[in-house]
């Protein structure tokens, strides 16, 4: 196939993930915030993580800049990767739904937060960067492109290791034994796994 139909491709599956998103974006400023740690450094990760998965996609998508970084995988490699962001779609919208108003793009408490134990989280404690695992080797395959794959996982990789901790430790301080309780019963972002 040609890379102006994995483009397509690619595109179609981001718009969806944005459709996703927008209803919970729109909820997320209308709710009481309570606490949060580092803002400044929060919002840094997260405009680092929108370099890597949205920026440098688009850049390549919509120009030749990157092509020179052209990887070339067979068509069955791209086809795995639309199948598994297609599933990581999927546990994207399962993820808002079951997180609804307690959904956040930084690290903080919400006013009358609660601890969610039901759906993805019955089994994970961080579903949504399970997603976002998904999402970045998933463009890598989709678009074969060295420096697309590379930026998206690096930058990625740098918020999830910098957060992960941040944010247990955060839940820990507000829900205490209950979520203690909880992180014995389940894995961060693989289940059964890790």
């Amino acid at each position: 196939m040609s890379e102006i139909i994995w483009k397509i491709i690619f595109m179609i599956m981001w718009v969806c993930s944005g459709l996703i998103r927008l209803p919970h974006g729109k909820k997320y400023k209308k709710t009481e915030k309570i606490k949060a740690n580092k803002i400044s450094r929060e919002k840094f990760l997260v405009f680092l993580v929108a370099i890597g998965v949205m920026i440098i996609p688009m850049i390549y998508v919509f120009s030749q800049w990157l092509n020179s970084f052209n990887m070339n995988l067979p068509d069955w490699a791209r086809w795995s990767g639309v199948a598994a962001f297609g599933f990581g779609l999927i546990l994207f919208w399962r993820v808002h739904k079951t997180l609804g108003k307690n959904w956040s793009p930084i690290l903080e408490i919400r006013k009358d937060h609660k601890l969610i134990t039901e759906g993805p989280y019955k089994y994970i404690r961080h579903p949504m960067y399970t997603m976002l695992w998904i999402w970045v080797i998933c463009q890598w395959l989709i678009l074969s492109n060295w420096i697309v794959g590379i930026m998206g996982i690096l930058t990625w990789s740098i918020l999830y290791f910098v957060r992960l901790p941040e944010e247990e430790k955060m839940m820990i301080e507000e829900f205490g034994q209950q979520y203690k309780d909880y992180m014995r019963k389940t894995k961060k972002i693989i289940p059964w796994v890790y």
